[in-house]
């Protein structure tokens, strides 16, 4: 099941056009309110919620916040809006994916597939407006390397295993990474860093 939430129509029925034609089984409900999005769902869990949080007309973080708190499903956003700010909100707030609606529908899917399998999307046309500070959030070598290993799919013990550390000190260069990449999750770190040249 996937919910839309956008205030526009035309929005609505061609997101819902889309996924009914990349998904031959695909049940999608829709709304124009966060506040009529349960009554949209009859009951059902969505495993996915796309929603342009800015035509709720409230903030990005409250948006997604109270979407979690009430449904439990991965959130990808698909918005007119692509600066960096409000991109910057999303990806702190927790979203699995952020899309743009002048962008080609595969992305969008692509997004959706990603969400609903634990994974992480940006729109490629947007990758360059996630604007990475100097000085702070500069990764050392080490933590290159922790973050490679990571996007390699090794887990902590592993990584300390092949490093020398202790699963601790590995746990506490993990912290340090999402903190510099502003990353709430090792999945959105991974995700930031893939796109910034930082690992492979």
């Amino acid at each position: 099941m996937c919910l839309i939430v956008d205030d526009h129509p035309v929005i609505r029925a061609g997101v819902r056009a889309v996924l009914e034609q990349a998904f031959s089984d695909a049940r999608v409900a829709d709304a124009a309110t966060l506040e009529e999005a349960e009554d949209a769902l009859g009951g059902d869990p969505p495993d996915v919620v796309i929603v342009d949080p800015w035509s709720a007309g409230v903030d990005v973080g409250d948006v997604v916040g109270r979407l979690q708190r009430e449904l439990n499903a991965p959130i990808v956003v698909f918005t007119s809006d692509g600066g960096a700010r409000l991109l910057s909100e999303a990806l702190k707030a927790g979203v699995k994916g952020y899309v743009r609606k002048d962008s080609p529908s595969e992305d969008l899917i692509r997004a959706i597939d990603a969400a609903r399998s634990g994974e992480f999307y940006v729109d490629p046309g947007l990758s360059s407006t996630i604007v990475l500070d100097e000085g702070d959030r500069t990764l050392s070598a080490r933590q290159r390397e922790i973050l490679q290993m990571l996007a390699d799919g090794m887990q902590t013990d592993a990584v300390a295993e092949r490093l020398g550390l202790s699963t601790e000190t590995v746990r506490t260069h993990t912290k340090r990474i999402l903190a510099k990449l502003e990353a709430s999750t090792r999945t959105q770190a991974v995700a930031i860093g893939i796109r910034h040249g930082l690992i492979e």
